[in-house]
């Protein structure tokens, strides 16, 4: 393949990128991912021809049951297609697939980006986006969307491995044989490990842990520690850790590109939204960021995520100038 694009318009209308957006030709699909890595200066055009497209295929309908089920499905696919980005040392540094420079990747409808500066390593997943990584140590790191870790410059036998995050993340830690410490700073807290599975968030609004297998110590800049058991769900509030009830099933639903919502205001809803696809997000008036809302809808196609609300039969939703305004009925 030897492309070349000066404008959007050119990028919309070329058959490999058309091919892999609406996936309907999947040999020309994957040329164009692999063309994609060689030629990531056209990364920023890309991006900009995707949301054209995005913009040209949201639809205000209604639609039945049957078909959001079609779509859980097919998100399902999706998700489960997605590759694993495995992170290698050679030679006490971090080896990239890629430029130094911050790299979009687009594969299998799942957008990343890896980037090595003054040797720390930026693991992110985009917008809209999940993203799995495998560390050096064995340990995976699942991203959601608009999320991210920095990670140290080296890991070495014996010595602590530290991330940083940034929004939020599921990690799946690998014991090593020094028993080394795994430790995720997040706002106001450091979570303390060996080996085990928890959720972190790590958001401006919202700091908390849900420990699903093994044991972690919770730690906090004044000198609280908490020590947790799976299960425990532990938020911190004034910058003190609690412990609260919580549904596993309902904070881990982002996992599956889901959204679990049990008599969630609208106004909570918008945000999430928001966050989730850096869009702007506007409810018609208060009344309708009051309105509450109950249930299972897909979250990593953000046309599929309208067409769920809207099949509610509850709201109307439009689209203009890169903002959603929602409705109610």
């Amino acid at each position: 393949m030897d492309l070349h694009f000066n404008s959007v318009e050119e990028v919309i209308a070329d058959n490999y990128f058309r091919a892999w957006y609406f996936k309907n030709d999947e040999s020309k699909a994957k040329e164009w991912e692999i063309w994609l890595l060689q030629n990531e200066q056209y990364v920023p055009l890309v991006r900009e021809g995707i949301a054209v497209m995005n913009d040209m295929n949201i639809r205000e309908k209604n639609i039945s049951t049957d078909q959001v089920q079609a779509a859980y499905q097919k998100l399902q696919q999706s998700l489960a297609a997605a590759p694993v980005v495995e992170m290698k040392l050679r030679k006490n540094r971090w080896w990239i697939p890629a430029a130094a420079a911050a790299v979009l990747f687009l594969i299998a409808g799942f957008a990343y980006w890896n980037t090595t500066i003054n040797n720390k390593t930026t693991l992110g997943a985009a917008y809209g986006s999940i993203r799995e990584y495998k560390l050096p140590d064995g340990s995976h790191v699942t991203l959601n969307a608009n999320s991210e870790i920095v990670v140290s410059k080296e890991w070495e036998k014996g010595t602590d491995r530290e991330v940083w995050l940034k929004g939020e993340a599921f990690f799946k830690v690998q014991k090593t044989p020094a028993k080394n410490k795994f430790i995720v700073h997040a706002n106001n807290m450091d979570i303390v490990v060996t080996g085990t599975q928890f959720n972190v968030i790590s958001r401006d609004e919202e700091s908390s842990v849900l420990l699903t297998e093994g044991s972690v110590t919770l730690k906090t800049p004044d000198g609280k520690e908490v020590h947790m058991k799976p299960g425990d769900f532990v938020r911190l509030e004034n910058n003190s850790p609690a412990k609260k009830p919580a549904d596993e099933e309902r904070i881990l639903a982002w996992k599956q590109s889901k959204l679990d919502f049990e008599n969630t205001p609208m106004n909570e809803v918008a945000k999430i939204i928001s966050r989730h696809y850096g869009i702007k997000v506007s409810l018609e008036n208060t009344a309708v960021g009051e309105k509450k809302i109950s249930g299972m809808m897909p979250n990593d196609n953000l046309d599929v995520l309208i067409e769920a609300l809207e099949a509610t039969g509850e709201y109307k939703i439009a689209k203009a100038n890169n903002e959603i305004i929602i409705s109610g009925l």
